[in-house]
C-alpha cells in the first residue's frame, strides 16, 4: 500500500471527509486518523490536516496529541495551492471543498476548524511532488 497524499486527524471521520473534500467517500488518496496511536505513527514528511468537531472550549486527547505531534515540525499542511486542487477534485466530484485557500497562507494549512476556521503555523510547504492530485 502506498502513503496517503493526504491525512486528516478528526474525531468525526465523516463529517471530516464531507466538510474538507465535499463527498461522503473518501478517495483512496486520503487516511482518515481518529486514535492517539494513529497520530503518533504519521510518519515524518505526511501532509496533515486537523479537522475538529467540538465545542472550542475543550480539546480532545486526540487533538492535543495532534498538537504536540505537529509541534515536532515534521508534518507538513496545506499550500494555498494544496487548497485550490481539493476545490478542484471537489468541483469534478459533484461536491464543494469547506477548505479555503486564502486561509491556508495566514495558517499554515494545519488546521482546518468548524469551530473557528483558523490554524496553528505549519513549519514548511511542501514540495511540487508532495502536493495533492488533481
Amino acid at each position: 500500500m502506498t502513503s496517503p497524499r493526504l491525512t486528516i486527524v478528526t474525531n468525526h471521520p465523516a463529517r471530516a471527509v464531507l466538510a474538507v473534500l465535499g463527498v461522503e467517500a473518501a478517495p483512496s488518496w486520503l487516511a482518515v486518523v481518529t486514535t492517539l496511536e494513529g497520530v503518533r505513527r504519521l510518519e515524518p514528511g505526511a501532509k496533515v490536516i486537523g479537522q475538529w468537531f467540538e465545542p472550542r472550549k475543550y480539546r480532545s486527547a486526540l487533538e492535543w496529541a495532534f498538537i504536540t505531534r505537529r509541534g515536532y515540525g515534521d508534518l507538513i499542511g496545506l499550500s494555498a495551492d494544496d487548497c485550490d486542487k481539493l476545490e478542484q477534485w471537489a468541483a469534478r466530484q459533484g461536491g464543494q471543498s469547506g477548505v479555503e485557500s486564502h486561509l491556508a497562507a495566514a495558517t499554515g494549512g494545519m488546521v482546518v476548524s468548524v469551530r473557528t476556521n483558523t490554524a496553528a503555523a505549519a513549519h514548511r510547504l511542501p514540495a511540487t511532488s508532495e502536493r495533492i492530485p488533481t
